[in-house]
């Protein structure tokens, strides 16, 4: 009796550890937690990269791609920030790529805030994501980087004949391109950009290296206003082949200095922003 009573008493113990064990293995095993590794911003701010630290997926049966559905964005921003945004992902990587399509234009200062949401997606061993995860990151300060409508071609312009429709589109890969008319005929301007914020009254320097129809050299200034989001002045001037007498305008010396302010308002260009690439 006194043997039966000890063998009793083992398999209790081993029921007990075995339970205990099985209670480890599901409660909040560290080892499962989805998590956020990396948030990556691309340069124009239209791309965000978004890697976990396991494989994810939309259901827990190891289906389904994530979509807009798991995310959310939200900008910290002094102006308010309009945009929706895309997702693509596929069941079982650890990446997913958001694309942010914006209504209007960012200034540099606004903090970018995504959540991947609680309860809408699962992790590699079907593990529910039960608390929302979230990340941030910092935008990137645009420059001239956008799509540009004139609204004032500068009377230097309309003096060569140029029409009021002027659309110029800088690209993050610092290339452009720049459509103008002549008497209503089309001209399209290619070419590659550099440019550089100056410590002047938030105006940058920029230089334009024109490759089609005809190489050029053209160095200047731009401003994107604050108070305004989705309005710029742009002063340039060719340099390379010179042009006798022209000097490019100067962030220390600001608008209207083209030639040492011989042209004073004359060359400033004025341009709506309308969109981004």
């Amino acid at each position: 009796m006194r043997n039966l009573k000890v063998v009793t008493l083992m398999l209790l113990a081993a029921f007990a550890l075995t339970f205990v064990a099985c209670n480890n293995d599901d409660d909040d095993n560290p080892s499962l937690a989805v998590q956020i590794s990396s948030v990556d911003l691309s340069d124009d701010n239209t791309t965000v990269t978004v890697t976990f630290n396991q494989a994810v997926y939309k259901n827990a049966d190891k289906t389904g791609n994530l979509d807009a559905n798991n995310f959310a964005l939200t900008f910290v921003a002094t102006n308010p920030v309009a945009a929706q945004f895309s997702v693509a992902h596929t069941a079982g990587e650890t990446v997913a790529t958001i694309t942010i399509v914006y209504s209007n234009r960012l200034d540099g200062n606004e903090t970018l805030e995504l959540t991947a949401k609680s309860g809408s997606f699962f992790g590699a061993e079907g593990n529910s994501v039960d608390q929302d995860i979230v990340a941030s990151t910092d935008v990137k300060e645009l420059g001239i980087i956008g799509k540009w409508s004139a609204y004032d071609i500068s009377l230097i312009l309309a003096s060569l004949g140029y029409d009021d429709s002027l659309y110029a589109n800088f690209y993050q890969d610092q290339s452009y391109m720049v459509t103008a008319f002549v008497g209503g005929t089309p001209q399209i301007l290619e070419g590659s950009y550099e440019m550089t914020k100056s410590a002047d009254d938030d105006i940058w320097d920029i230089t334009l290296n024109q490759s089609s129809p005809f190489t050029v050299i053209s160095q200047g200034i731009f401003k994107v206003y604050p108070a305004a989001q989705d309005s710029m002045w742009y002063e340039v001037a060719q340099i390379d082949p010179a042009i006798a007498g022209v000097t490019p305008p100067t962030t220390d010396a600001g608008f209207g200095s083209t030639s040492g302010g011989a042209f004073g308002t004359m060359n400033i260009q004025k341009y709506y922003w309308v969109g981004q690439e």
